[in-house]
């Protein structure tokens, strides 16, 4: 089990390593001066030629200077002994969900007498950096894939190597990467294991192993990067990193991806085919908890690790539950390729004319994803328009708690500027929407400030709920509430302003899930106040709208 005080390592180690490689490194040396490659001059820490070391039947691993950047990598070391490390393969399956199999590929038996099937899809979790196999995630992620399907669950254990320090277990994942390729090149030379049945599910620095496993292996199906770690991978090259041309799929969950000075510790960049920004991949809902002075006793009650989890690391293992629920939750976890996450939030890219993707478990079911069934598995899936997703973002917002997923509903204001009205006003707005199928009460339409609205013009904001109206929406309420800034002279509205709020009309739409077809929208429903041109919303106040005037 993951202790506090075990955790609370990881500050300390990522605040020094931030003295060293800042994620906005990009921005210092953005022409890559910096790279070890560049470099005539020999120093201390670059090694004069090739070095490299090998290991047994896994073959050589070498530091050259390319793996050296004087900023985002400027320190590299061989793995440790393999019997350190010690890596080892736990299979879990239908018949054994609980008690795991140890296969060693070196010995036959242990492989032919387990339940190990090869006809099977093959799914490979890698923990990362101070974690274990018997940590509660891996434990909660082997149980929801046993369930979804009969498939080979497969844990990779090398806590040996993932403990400080960082720059060790940095090294040490290259060695378990060639650890992990043997062992699958083992299953598909000597049991028939096809390698695009393998789906290698990584977090954090298991991102990264995952990566450098699957280059050994031709034509692994898919990786999933579950928040790759960002100190000493981000801003390197391909090889020294989780890249797309590692499978044929590789999907990313980005949840921690601010600067390593805020002790941010994924990635920011995008390194897949499909990289997935909840919440803008930054400061996840809920996690603002770990800020706090207390540990929430809902988490004590959850153990030691979870609430220790949420102290330290909780943005940075909301990917983690993110897939977690998408393997068997009923609701999508919709991406929307946009710009920027305020585009996405301003209503700009709503539907899925942009590129809508799912996000999780099920993001190789995504439209632009094509089976290939010739010659190959038919759970291989490749992205047909793989030049277009390069370097895209899908944007999504999600809960502060389970259930994550949520339902996405853009809100168009349609402002009237009748006579006597201020050309704006600024506040707070909240909306209950009323449907066939049920209500969303006090749904906030202005979570982050104040908003300022000009009469006559619309205003647009997406916003979530976990709640599915899933039909026409019937009514909505609209409550408005003005705000007065002292320090903005102009908002203040005591005896010689109105502080009123006129609308004309409101449009709700929800969105569907992606398809190839044509119809990405569920509903869009125009509500309008019966017998008036617009509606007159007093301070603290509210007016209702109803589906009663023509789109």
């Amino acid at each position: 089990m993951i202790g506090i005080a075990r955790l609370g390592i990881i500050g300390a180690i990522v605040a020094w390593t931030a003295l060293v490689g800042p994620s906005s490194a990009g921005i210092l040396d953005q022409f890559s001066w910096a790279r070890a490659d560049r470099i005539e001059v020999n120093l201390p820490w670059l090694p004069f030629e090739n070095e490299s070391r090998c290991y047994d039947e896994l073959g050589c691993l070498n530091i050259t200077r390319s793996w050296y950047h004087l900023i985002h990598r400027p320190i590299n070391i061989f793995p440790l002994p393999r019997s350190v490390i010690n890596t080892r393969f736990i299979l879990y399956t239908k018949k054994n969900p609980s008690e795991g199999q140890i296969l060693n590929p070196n010995v036959n038996k242990t492989i032919v007498k387990s339940n190990f099937f090869a006809e099977r899809p093959t799914k490979i979790i890698i923990h990362g950096f101070i974690d274990t196999p018997f940590s509660n995630w891996v434990s909660e992620m082997k149980d929801e894939l046993v369930k979804h399907g009969d498939y080979n669950v497969v844990v990779v254990d090398w806590a040996g190597g993932s403990l400080p320090l960082y720059t060790q277990a940095t090294a040490n994942t290259r060695l378990v990467g060639l650890e992990v390729a043997h062992f699958l090149l083992q299953l598909q030379k000597y049991h028939g294991l096809n390698p695009g049945d393998i789906h290698i599910i990584g977090h954090s620095l298991g991102a990264h192993t995952a990566g450098y496993a699957a280059e050994k292996v031709e034509g692994v199906g898919r990786i999933t990067g579950l928040d790759p770690a960002e100190p000493y991978f981000q801003g390197m090259g391909n090889h020294v990193r989780l890249d797309p041309s590692d499978a044929n799929f590789v999907d990313i969950i980005h949840t921690d991806g601010k600067s390593i000075l805020l002790l941010g510790y994924g990635m920011s960049q995008p390194v897949g085919h499909l990289d997935f920004y909840p919440n803008d991949g930054k400061e996840q809902p809920g996690c603002e908890l770990a800020a706090g002075p207390l540990i929430p006793l809902t988490l004590v009650r959850q153990g030691l690790e979870e609430a220790s989890r949420v102290l330290v690391a909780c943005n940075h293992v909301r990917a983690i539950k993110l897939f977690v629920d998408s393997i068997n939750g009923k609701c999508p976890y919709i991406g929307h390729q946009c710009p920027s996450y305020q585009h996405f939030l301003d209503g700009k890219c709503f539907n899925c004319a942009h590129g809508c993707a799912i996000m999780g478990f099920h993001a190789d079911s995504s439209p632009g994803l094509i089976t290939h069934k010739s010659n190959q598995s038919e759970n291989e899936v490749t992205p047909s328009n793989t030049k277009e997703n390069l370097g895209a973002k899908y944007f999504m917002t999600t809960g502060k708690d389970y259930p994550y997923c949520q339902r996405h509903y853009r809100i168009v204001i349609n402002l009237a500027h009748p006579k006597g009205a201020e050309s704006w006003v600024q506040g707070f707005l909240k909306a209950s929407l009323h449907s066939d199928r049920g209500v969303i009460r006090g749904l906030d339409l202005t979570p982050n400030n104040y908003v300022r609205l000009e009469h006559g013009t619309t205003h647009t904001t997406v916003v979530t709920h976990p709640v599915d109206l899933g039909g026409k929406i019937r009514k909505v309420e609209l409550s408005w509430e003005y705000d007065m800034n002292v320090l903005e002279p102009r908002s203040l509205c005591l005896f010689w302003c109105n502080d009123h709020l006129y609308v004309k009309s409101i449009t709700v739409d929800e969105m569907e899930l992606p398809t190839r077809g044509k119809r990405n929208i569920d509903f869009k429903n125009k509500l309008c106040t019966p017998k008036r041109d617009f509606a007159e919303i007093p301070n603290r106040g509210s007016a209702n709208f109803y589906d009663r005037c023509a789109l």
